[in-house]
């Protein structure tokens, strides 16, 4: 009986998600090719280097055709399997996967309504409203503080990303710097539809961090993480730039540094690197006090929405536990970098004890200050019977209401906004851990559940299975393990020609990854686990699996 009711929750709960994206799956016959991967997103580049008038065409005036060849023509491999291949062998593949796998940019002014309308159709209550507001303006900053920072690189005398200089994408006009930022700006505004259906199917909460009580709306706050950025925007854009020229035999350049600053026999060779030209690697405060700006610049403010999609199938495994608190199981994040992840598990699971493992104490740090301020803007939400943004739509519908202004309704708290009878929460225990993935100090079957967000591409292979080994050790029997990491080949196939490309940003270990199947790593043949589903949500990939009971 158990089984039919957990079977028949799961069917309901992925028939609201399917009818969530529906309008968002008929969208996906009517976008472009013209995604541009992660690296190109920071440097501002359109998808193909050598841009063509299909690439300038679209929302500037001619529309834009869709040049795309067939799947061996377009990445060159012929008959190759792709990581992708071997994901639809072994995986549930949940809706999302088709939807990116499908999903084209549409340049024509047409097409720039059609999704316009379709985003705006979504938002179908205030909190739905609040949820397009909070994320186009955030996108918007984060669009603009990226164009700042490639500008204020340029004017220090390093010209544009490539070193050529132009400060802008593509052949250096502003016509292409806007059809790159046109097609990212899609590209986010695809992720947060997929998103918010997520949060309107019950999947996961919608973040806590759109409390306009949150330190990010305070103006200081901002001012001091935007000076940090565009600091080290301007390095890591000459370091590339310098690397560039050294690759091609400029006798007056030499290749920048990559090793870091310490050294210790506590950290393994490859850790030792100014990843993405990053200054200090991991092993600095200033690293660690930047890095979440960075990265969301990088992915124009949808880094946060593409990890949440790792809370998917944890939310399917809490579901099958009736386990919707957390209460009584163990989590363990491996890197957890700065913590800012491991906040929003926390925020949908608040009584489960939670560990946080990462080889930078620096990071560490970080990581403990952000989940001290998680727990106070917790306890600050819960005094409120309202609850985060409730709170502050029934202030707007107040003086809406004492203008004489027609006010739709205001939606009421929900039940976990609201204190219990004891008006005081008790939260799962919460603790870090400075270790390597590879060698994990934790007894076997010490964790429920294990997440790893975006670390395996910056593994060698070999540390690769050694990571997949000790996660598959500290898991119990029956217990899920996540990762969510870069999209590899084959999972968008338009975007298989240039995604290495990140490689060349300091990567060393990207091309690997991209073109290893991550089921003969941790599955059956490597570290014994069981495939369990697959999820796509723009450039991050979400793999889930079981350890056998």
């Amino acid at each position: 009986a158990h089984l039919h009711r957990t079977q028949r929750e799961r069917a309901s709960h992925s028939h609201r998600i399917m009818l969530a994206m529906r309008l968002t799956r008929g969208s996906a016959t009517r976008c472009s090719t013209g995604y541009v991967n992660r690296f190109t997103a920071w440097m501002g580049t359109t998808a193909d280097a050598t841009t063509s008038s299909v690439e300038t065409s679209g929302w500037l005036g001619r529309p834009e055709t869709d040049s795309r060849p067939s799947n061996s023509e377009d990445t060159e491999r012929g008959d190759v399997r792709t990581p992708a291949d071997s994901d639809r062998d072994h995986f549930r593949e949940n809706p999302s996967v088709a939807l990116w796998n499908e999903w084209r940019f549409d340049g024509t002014p047409e097409g720039a309504r059609a999704l316009l309308l379709e985003c705006a159709s979504s938002a179908r209550s205030p909190r739905d409203a609040a949820y397009w507001a909070y994320h186009v303006a955030r996108s918007s900053w984060f669009l603009g503080q990226g164009a700042a920072g490639i500008l204020a690189s340029s004017l220090g005398g390093g010209g544009g990303p490539s070193g050529g200089g132009a400060p802008l994408a593509g052949d250096g006009s502003i016509r292409s710097g806007i059809i790159a930022g046109s097609r990212l700006m899609a590209e986010a505004l695809q992720t947060f539809r997929q998103d918010l259906a997520h949060i309107n199917a019950g999947t996961y909460k919608a973040p806590y961090d759109m409390d306009p009580n949150h330190r990010q709306f305070n103006p200081a706050y901002v001012a001091s993480k935007t000076a940090r950025f565009l600091t080290e925007a301007a390095s890591t854009l000459e370091k590339n730039r310098a690397a560039r020229r050294s690759e091609r035999g400029d006798a007056a350049e030499s290749a920048p540094e990559t090793k870091v600053w310490m050294d210790s026999p506590m950290y393994p060779d490859y850790y030792l690197k100014t990843f993405h030209w990053q200054t200090d690697g991991w092993l600095s405060s200033r690293s660690a006090k930047v890095y979440e700006t960075s990265t969301e610049t990088l992915f124009l403010g949808r880094q946060d929405a593409m990890q949440r999609t790792a809370l998917v199938p944890l939310s399917e495994w809490m579901r099958e536990r009736s386990a919707k608190d957390g209460a009584g199981a163990k989590f363990l994040e491996l890197a957890c970098g700065t913590g800012r992840f491991l906040t929003f598990v926390r925020d949908n699971y608040p009584k489960m004890d939670v560990t946080g493992l990462d080889l930078s104490p620096f990071y560490l740090a970080e990581a403990r200050k952000n989940g001290a301020y998680w727990e106070k803007l917790r306890r600050r939400k819960r005094s409120s019977p309202a609850g985060l943004v409730t709170e502050t739509l029934s202030k707007v519908g107040g003086l809406a209401k004492a203008a004489g202004l027609p006010v739709p309704p205001m939606p009421s708290a929900r039940r976990d906004d609201v204190q219990d009878e004891a008006g005081k929460e008790t939260l799962g225990s919460c603790e870090y851990v400075q270790a390597q993935a590879e060698k994990m100090p934790f007894p076997d079957a010490s964790f429920d559940a294990i997440t790893c967000v975006y670390l395996l591409h910056e593994l060698p292979p070999e540390a690769r299975r050694e990571v997949a080994k000790e996660a598959a050790r500290v898991l119990r029997p029956g217990g899920v393990l996540i990762l969510a990491d870069s999209i590899q080949l084959g999972d968008r196939p338009r975007m298989d020609k240039n995604l290495g490309r990140f490689g060349d940003f300091n990567e060393p270990y990207y091309r690997s990854y991209i073109e290893e199947a991550l089921v003969e790593v941790f599955g059956p043949e490597g570290a014994g686990l069981e495939p369990w589903t697959k999820d796509l949500c723009s450039s991050t990939k979400v793999l889930s699996f079981r350890k056998p009971e």
